[in-house]
């Protein structure tokens, strides 16, 4: 703005001196012998020119107004571009800072990544122990989902066995097969026959006689009811149906009592299941002259009798010996 005013001045100055050369130049003329009228008519021939000028001057300081004052308002924004630029200059400094913050920055993250590196490692080496047992541990589900798998067969089988594969009155006759099977074949008797009557099986004992053994069950479905029973009531009433089962088939296997051929009782044989329901017949069957037995103690209730009559038979022959020496010494 400064600088417009200036200028315009040196301008007016310009003009003004022009102004007073012009009358100079019209004295002189006068002096050399022009007249008044026509050294007034170059003056205001001049004085219009220089009116023309000064009109042409205006018109141009009319147009270089604007100017000044778009100039003015450049200014102002120089200004403010000014105050940008230092602000600008302020954020750099702070983006420097906040650059050299970050390079810090960096530097200990390189080494939490190297730490963290060194972690990940450790940790890979641990899954890859971990699945190494994991192998191993599967190997061995595996063979043991095999071994179950065998197992689940063979009792698979031994349900067969005990509930019988045709009849279930025959679910006795096949597990006692298996287990009599085993005793030596000299004790072993099948299908022994008293009078009309024919036991399954018969255990020759050392003094020659036999012991019917009888083992068919023919109450499974009233087992297969109290297992799946939930009520005590319902099953204290299975418990004595299934009581009054054993003691009917102990009145028939009394039947196969001979004291010709046979010891003086009979042995029923049970599932388990079904023993440990008749406690409380026990009595009652022995006073029929029956001994009540379970699966599990078949072999060594057997052995026992085997045993016992064994030790009678050699006692009995002691005496008969000890008889025999007393009536030859008279």
């Amino acid at each position: 703005m400064d600088t417009w005013l200036m200028a315009i001045t040196g301008v007016l100055g310009v003009l003004v001196v022009a102004l007073s050369i012009l009358v100079v130049v019209l004295l002189r003329r006068s002096r050399g012998g022009l007249g008044p009228a026509a050294l007034f008519q170059d003056l205001a021939q001049a004085v219009q020119h220089e009116q023309a000028q000064i009109a042409v001057l205006a018109e141009k300081l009319a147009q270089i107004e604007p100017v000044t004052q778009a100039v003015g308002s450049v200014q102002v924004e120089l200004r403010g571009l000014s105050e940008k630029v230092t602000t600008v200059q302020q954020n750099q400094s702070q983006v420097n800072r906040g650059v050299v913050a970050l390079g810090t920055g960096l530097a200990e993250t390189g080494t939490l990544t190297k730490s963290l590196a060194a972690a990940t490692a450790a940790v890979q080496a641990e899954l890859l122990r971990a699945k190494d047992g994991l192998t191993e541990l599967q190997t061995h589900a595996k063979a043991r989902q095999e071994l179950e798998q065998q197992t689940a067969a063979s009792i698979r089988r031994l349900e067969a066995i005990i509930s019988g594969t045709h009849t279930k009155g025959a679910a006795g006759e096949h597990i006692l097969e298996v287990v009599f099977a085993k005793l030596p074949p000299d004790w072993q008797v099948r299908d022994f026959r008293v009078g009309n009557k024919v036991v399954e099986f018969g255990l020759r004992l050392p003094n020659s006689l036999v012991l019917p053994i009888d083992s068919k069950w023919t109450a499974t479905h009233l087992l297969e009811q109290f297992v799946a029973c939930d009520d005590p009531t319902e099953q204290q009433g299975l418990r004595d149906r299934i009581g009054a089962v054993v003691l009917d088939r102990a009145k028939e296997v009394r039947k196969y009592v001979d004291p010709n051929v046979t010891v003086n009782f009979a042995v029923v044989a049970v599932p388990d299941a079904v023993y440990d329901l008749c406690c409380g017949i026990q009595a009652d069957v022995f006073q029929l002259g029956v001994v009540l037995i379970s699966f599990s103690m078949f072999v060594p209730y057997l052995l026992l009798v085997f045993q016992t009559v064994l030790k009678t038979s050699q006692s009995i022959d002691l005496q008969k010996l000890d008889t025999a020496n007393v009536k030859l010494c008279d």
